[in-house]
């Protein structure tokens, strides 16, 4: 989500979900992890601590270029490129992405391990960020929903093909999320996020969790077709 408190364009399907809690669901540290991290961002835009040191670009001093959103990663500020994904505007912002993240994250740490989520994690999170980062300028962002559009993306193409049980979605569920992204380009959620939807994260999150699921599935069969 672009600037001010709200939410983006998962969540009305999220309510649709039920969490994907069991007593005997394997424990998800990576999940946990990034759960904790996101929380901690909705606290600082909450209380106005500092957080601006975590977007992907802050002010720029007077005598630079204005339109360059790559200073601080000039700068050697590095963590910029990820750090966007933990940052929530809102009560109602972080509990949808948070419940987003419960539902997959831990349907991948079960099936491939917290290594390879926390790979995707961080490629589909810095792919998104800098894709929102290169129209949004100077416009701050943040958000995890560019990883979980990732996520659900891989998560489904890696079911349907596979058919891993774990990630075996409700039929419906994918055409609910593209038509959610798609009408969000027409402004439809921004007056409810009080502030732009962040549509170019979600979009290109999509497509980066498509091809990462795509990658996965090659090195699949070519392990399969090796022994």
């Amino acid at each position: 989500m672009k600037n001010g408190a709200g939410v983006d364009g998962t969540i009305g399907v999220a309510r649709h979900l039920k969490p994907s809690i069991e007593l005997n669901q394997p424990f998800a540290p990576i999940t946990l992890i990034c759960l904790f991290f996101s929380f901690v961002g909705f606290a600082l835009v909450e209380l106005n601590w500092n957080y601006p040191l975590f977007l992907y670009y802050d002010r720029v001093p007077a005598f630079s270029d204005i339109s360059d959103q790559w200073y601080n990663l000039r700068q050697g500020e590095y963590w910029r490129v990820l750090t966007p994904i933990f940052l929530h505007y809102g009560a109602v912002h972080i509990i949808f992405n948070a419940l987003w993240l419960w539902f997959l994250g831990t349907r991948v740490e079960s099936v491939f391990g917290p290594m390879a989520l926390a790979a995707l994690i961080l490629i589909t999170g810095v792919i998104s960020n800098t894709a929102q980062a290169m129209v949004s300028f100077p416009i701050p962002f943040g958000g995890m929903s560019g990883v979980v559009y990732a996520l659900f993306a891989y998560v489904w193409l890696v079911g349907v093909v596979s058919k891993v049980p774990a990630f075996q979605l409700p039929p419906a569920l994918f055409p609910l999320m593209v038509a959610f992204m798609l009408i969000s380009w027409l402004g439809a959620f921004d007056w409810l996020a009080g502030g732009e939807v962040a549509d170019t994260a979600h979009t290109v999150g999509f497509v980066s969790g498509l091809l990462c699921g795509a990658t996965t599935l090659l090195l699949i069969r070519s392990k399969r077709e090796s022994h």
